[in-house]
């Protein structure tokens, strides 16, 4: 935070409060249009999904329920699901996360 209080002109000790709206613009477009450069690991070379959690044996791949408690139901990085990161990871959370919901709703 106080990298883009900074950036943006605002003193650390300025409450929200008594911010004028100028400097609250400022905050705000550091927020959703400032650019940043990104140091560290590469895409698609050394950053993975965790693995673990739920073995794939034990859910219904359709519904996403578990075989061994019935009712209960799986999404997402709870699911033992590794691989290369890149949007990988958040398409799985978002479909299994549907196919829960609807196999939730049809059950």
């Amino acid at each position: 935070m106080e990298f883009l209080l900074k950036r943006s002109g605002i003193p650390e000790a300025m409450r929200w409060a008594d911010l004028p709206a100028k400097e609250q613009n400022k905050l705000i477009k550091n927020l959703c249009a400032g650019e940043y450069a990104v140091k560290g690991k590469t895409t698609f070379k050394e950053e993975f999904v965790t693995a673990g959690g739920i073995q794939l044996n034990e859910i219904d791949h359709n519904t996403m329920q578990s075989k061994i408690h019935p009712g209960l139901f799986f999404a997402g990085e709870i699911i033992n699901v590794d691989g290369i990161t890149g949007g990988y990871n958040f398409q799985n959370a978002w479909t299994t996360g549907w196919i829960a919901a609807k196999g939730i709703t049809e059950s």
